[in-house]
């Protein structure tokens, strides 16, 4: 049964495409490349930060209210003098983790409750999609907010809130996946020999389904971000005095005239964060898509 899984499978999950020949690698990670040197300086000095010769981002410093940008405070600092930098890199650390915990929550159980709904079909696909119908009806910022003012504010309420608004289209995506392959010549050949059901969808099923769904998933951590931001900035999801990058861009927005720099500087590394995140998904299609390739 390896054997027919083996030589009749299209395109098996490996990791063959990190020793292709330089030139062709280059070519096809360019956008990948782009994306990592967005993100990785911005990962460096989130994990370093306590490093860096820069005051705590919950220390108050009367003396330095709402300073420009300077060598000293790079970011300026705030009406409380507050160090804006400091505490944007406190909230790029809240931002990645929701953004990764989302992606990974939701590629974890749409894969598992797309295979079943796509592989199983009947009853079963019925009721999975039912359900997943009706969390796509709303839209899915609409969803996180109804969800968090159900469930309370703080880091873990916002994280499930997103994941499950974000969840059913992972389900949908795999459903569709799985459904283009079920009826391939290799699941086929697994049926001959009395292949059980969960051999097929973890051996042959799910393993040629994990490239679309990488990419999706590094587009939901941007969007998980996003999402995120939004919540904190309309205060439902990190409340002060813990630093998030929306409400560090909401506190800002009352000084926009006289004190630019509060709003802008998380703003900014918000978007720098979600371009990096969109072009590393590009480049992530490139690899593993023979068909993007050519």
């Amino acid at each position: 049964m390896s054997h027919v899984a083996s030589t009749s499978d299209p395109h098996p999950w490996s990791f063959k495409f990190l020793w292709r020949p330089r030139k062709a690698r280059g070519r096809m990670n360019q956008k990948a490349l782009i994306g990592l040197g967005i993100l990785i300086p911005i990962l460096l000095l989130t994990i370093f930060a306590d490093l860096l010769p820069l005051q705590g981002p919950l220390q108050t410093n009367l003396r330095a209210m709402m300073k420009a940008p300077s060598l000293l405070h790079p970011f300026g600092t705030d009406r409380m003098g507050r160090d804006v930098l400091a505490r944007t890199l406190a909230g790029v650390r809240i931002s990645l983790l929701v953004g990764f915990s989302v992606a990974t929550i939701s590629l974890v159980f749409g894969m598992v409750m797309g295979t079943v709904a796509g592989f199983l079909g009947r009853f079963v696909d019925r009721a999975i999609m039912t359900v997943v119908d009706i969390f796509l009806a709303f839209p899915s910022l609409l969803l996180a907010i109804g969800l968090v003012a159900t469930v309370g504010t703080g880091l873990l309420p916002v994280i499930v809130a997103i994941s499950l608004a974000d969840v059913p289209r992972f389900i949908r995506l795999q459903r569709s996946l799985v459904l283009s392959l079920r009826s391939r010549a290799y699941i086929d050949a697994a049926r001959t020999v009395n292949a059980s059901k969960w051999w097929m969808m973890s051996r042959h099923i799910a393993p040629n389904t994990i490239s679309p769904l990488l990419v999706a998933a590094s587009i939901a951590s941007a969007n998980a971000i996003l999402v995120e931001a939004s919540l904190s900035f309309l205060g439902l999801g990190i409340m002060p005095p813990t630093p998030s990058l929306g409400n560090i861009v909401r506190d800002g927005q009352i000084y926009l005239e006289y004190g630019w720099w509060i709003s802008t500087m998380p703003g900014a590394v918000i978007l720098l964060i979600t371009l990096s995140l969109h072009f590393l998904s590009d480049g992530i299609r490139e690899v593993l898509d023979p068909r993007a390739r050519k």
